[in-house]
């Protein structure tokens, strides 16, 4: 994260405010730091974590944890508020919220959770930060703080997230400030975001008791490990008084029982089974005992992608074929199988098992990326992009099937559409001057095409209209 660190260094932070506090701008703080401002810093921090080599840019597990997010913005306090989550690869516990809705999520904390009420309880307090407007608070309280500054502190708090020289730097520079004010104030917010949060938790129909038993293992973790205790702990101040108050609400409610989803647990397995070396995660799985069958199928399934990481297909094979008779259409296992068998060189097997499991769940994005791949891998490039251009009347905002069409073209050899698909990628993504800089060599690709050359030059114009307004894109 060596941009982030140079940008937090250089602007020198008024607080050394953590993850969980970066402002989500609310309508007390509109005076000074408005919603445009709020958006605009909230993409300039993403996109520098898209570019970071620990964003996970996993189909499945983002699908999975945005429809879990989704589940619990509708059960929120601003239902209609913008949302995206997404995966830090990180082994370490801890999830931070963004200016404009952008929650993260480190794999070290879905692989911790004990169940899905849990994973949802931790989502449901950062969501609370955003609803409950607590970065707005803290701007109205800076008074006369500038986006450069407030971007200065977004970038300080993802490198200090991970203990980095910068992150120091950063809270050496507040020090001079009040600092103890400050932490005042981040108690306040984690209560109320408690609070939200568990309420939150209720109305989605998770069990509330996961958002108390998931700090309570934080706060014994971090009684025998002072030194290093878990990341959420350093980023959100967790007291016995918030514990207690969890502990009073839950007394007031009839026990409630929630099975985890088979989703959750497929997941869970994924990022446990892609931690360490292949080897180990294969030993694991394989010692692992099982209670109910979803949870072997959870364990069958980890076991096959540690395999898979560990060069051995066709045990992996072996292994989903013992669910694949009741589970083989579920998305990420049908995907799975699908990867397997394009490894044991059975492209055709594989394609089929990607049609079937659509055929079952038409709208899985990640298992229309994975079919449009593989029509790449089999050399069906034509076929590839009479699908792409389907799937994009369908979704015109997709990042991912524009970088498909981008190989695609490349693969007919076609580098003006190449071009012009990347750009799309770039515009995207707020990436303005590398779209135009996709556009200007498109221009120059020698393909005289009258129709495909107007249609660049217009799309330039607006990508360089949109660059000195840095604004929205608007498909076209």
């Amino acid at each position: 994260m060596r941009s982030l660190r140079a940008i937090a260094v250089s602007l020198l932070l008024i607080y050394p405010v953590q993850a969980a506090e970066l402002p989500d701008l609310g309508e007390i703080a509109r005076t000074s730091f408005t919603a445009a401002q709020e958006t605009k810093l909230g993409r300039e921090i993403m996109r520098q974590i898209r570019a970071e080599k620990d964003y996970l840019d996993d189909a499945e597990l983002a699908d999975y944890l945005n429809s879990l997010g989704e589940r619990l913005v509708a059960a929120s306090e601003d239902p209609s508020r913008h949302f995206e989550f997404f995966v830090v690869r990180d082994a370490t516990l801890n999830a931070f919220a963004l200016p404009g809705g952008y929650i993260g999520v480190h794999t070290g904390l879905i692989s911790a959770t004990r169940n899905e009420s849990e994973l949802a309880g931790v989502l449901a307090h950062e969501i609370a930060h955003v609803t409950q407007n607590h970065l707005a608070r803290l701007v109205k309280a800076q008074e006369g703080s500038t986006l450069a500054t407030l971007a200065a502190l977004a970038v300080a708090i993802l490198a200090a997230r991970s203990n980095s020289q910068a992150g120091q730097a950063a809270i050496t520079a507040a020090q001079a400030f009040s600092v103890q004010n400050q932490l005042d104030y981040t108690r306040d917010h984690e209560r109320e975001a408690d609070r939200v949060g568990f309420q939150t938790l209720k109305r989605a129909g998770f069990d509330a008791s996961g958002m108390a038993s998931f700090f309570e293992r934080l706060q014994a973790q971090g009684r025998l490990y002072e030194v290093n205790a878990p990341a959420y702990l350093r980023t959100h101040p967790l007291t016995y008084e918030r514990i207690a108050d969890m502990q009073n609400r839950l007394q007031d409610m009839p026990y409630h029982q929630v099975a985890d989803s088979l989703e959750y647990r497929l997941m869970r397995a994924k990022v446990q089974a892609q931690e360490g070396n292949a080897a180990d995660a294969v030993k694991r799985f394989s010692s692992q005992t099982y209670q109910d069958e979803t949870e072997e199928t959870a364990r069958r399934y980890g076991l096959a992608v540690a395999l898979l990481r560990a060069n051995q297909a066709e045990r992996a094979a072996t292994e989903l074929q013992a669910i694949s008779r009741k589970y083989g259409q579920v998305p990420v296992i049908a995907d799975l199988m699908a990867e397997v068998a394009f490894t044991r060189g059975r492209g055709s097997e594989a394609l089929a098992l990607l049609r079937a499991g659509m055929a079952g769940h038409p709208d899985s994005r990640p298992l229309s990326y994975a079919y449009a791949k593989g029509l790449l891998r089999q050399g069906q490039a034509n076929t590839a992009l009479e699908y792409l251009r389907k799937q994009l009347a369908l979704h015109p905002d997709d990042v991912h099937l524009f970088e498909f069409q981008a190989q695609v073209y490349q693969a007919l050899k076609r580098d003006m559409e190449s071009h012009m698909a990347q750009a799309e990628v770039y515009a995207r993504l707020y990436q303005y001057r590398a779209a135009i800089e996709q556009l200007q060599l498109a221009l120059k690709s020698g393909d005289r095409d009258f129709y495909k050359l107007s249609m660049a030059e217009a799309r330039l114009r607006q990508l360089q209209d949109l660059e000195k307004q840095n604004r929205p894109i608007n498909s076209y």
